[in-house]
């Protein structure tokens, strides 16, 4: 999974620039994550059944989509559970204190991995998929050239890098407390070939990606 953020004040155009971005996106046939910091310390459903009946995880389930509420997630989990989704792109509007990717800053905003919105050229999809690289929980692991995520992403926003440049495996992702535990190439083929093959003798080896979760 590729991830492009996208920074700025409000009203600066953010969230026009990620609509058009994921309708381009889906139109290509690629499947699209959309993850925005409300910028509030809850969701208000007050006016609403699932928000008054006090219970630790909820969940409104409508005829054509879900909507499930869980106590505080962090970001980083969140764009895990995304990659294991098979979510293709994901455009994470907002969380401007962090570097997720490389960066669309709009209103002035340009530091770091960020390339200001009035220097792109063509559609906004075009943008994700020039500069959006792949989601690697900081794993850090060198083999682009470069000594860490966050250095090839600048490189990439400079137009130093491409983000095919980056050779982080994807084979597996695993969740550890909540977060996205880089693994090396040797772990990573050890974890998806024993869990694979657990999956496979319980599903009946139907299907070729599977979500599985593990409380210890």
């Amino acid at each position: 999974m590729r991830v492009l953020q996208v920074v700025g004040p409000k009203g600066s155009g953010k969230t026009s620039f990620c609509r058009r971005a994921v309708q381009g996106l889906r139109k290509r046939g690629y499947r699209v994550g959309y993850v925005k910091s409300v910028g509030e310390p809850r969701l208000d459903l007050r006016s609403r059944d699932t928000g008054r009946v006090p219970a630790d995880v909820r969940a409104g389930v409508a005829e054509s989509e879900t909507v499930l509420f869980l106590p505080e997630l962090k970001v980083d989990t969140i764009l895990g559970l995304l990659s294991l989704l098979g979510i293709d792109y994901a455009i994470v509007e907002g969380f401007g204190s962090r570097e997720l990717g490389v960066r669309v800053g709009f209103g002035g905003r340009h530091e770091g991995a960020t390339i200001p919105a009035e220097e792109l050229e063509g559609a906004p999809e075009d943008a994700v998929v020039r500069y959006a690289v792949k989601y690697t929980a900081e794993a850090d692991c060198g083999r682009c050239g470069y000594d860490s995520c966050r250095a090839f992403r600048r490189a990439v926003a400079r137009g130093e890098a491409s983000p095919d440049d980056c050779r982080a495996p994807e084979l597996a992702t695993v969740l550890v407390d909540e977060r996205p535990v880089p693994l090396n190439p040797f772990v990573e083929r050890v974890v998806r070939n024993v869990v694979a093959g657990l999956v496979s003798s319980l599903r009946g080896g139907e299907g070729d990606r599977a979500l599985v979760a593990v409380r210890l």
